[in-house]
């Protein structure tokens, strides 16, 4: 005789609710970590094009404002912040895949 778990579907339920919202925030995250790494590759590559040709270079738009030093590194920071981010919230998808998979 199969007994059920006193509100094991609710919490199948809300694991799987939450399970939803943390995909979507790694999807966001991920989005976000490739965009500014294309970001520091433009900046990487116009650094390395400083010795070639100025016809060579693309030209920046008037209207932006040059990055600094602190400005790259405050991407840098954040990048690594987004990176560790990604990396608990993959961390909390495979814990919950893993409750999932035992309450089953």
């Amino acid at each position: 005789m199969n007994c059920p778990i006193p509100g094991a579907h609710d919490k199948i339920a809300a694991m799987r609710q939450r399970h939803v919202q943390v995909t979507a925030s790694i999807d966001y995250y991920e989005s976000r970590l490739a965009e500014q790494q294309i970001q520091l590759n433009r900046l990487n590559r116009s650094r390395d094009f400083v010795h070639e040709d100025v016809d060579d270079v693309e030209e920046e738009p008037q209207n932006q404002v040059p990055l600094t030093e602190e400005d790259l590194r405050r991407e840098e920071d954040e990048m690594r912040l987004l990176e560790r981010k990604k990396r608990e919230l993959e961390d909390r998808v495979h814990s919950m895949s893993r409750d999932i998979s035992g309450l089953r």
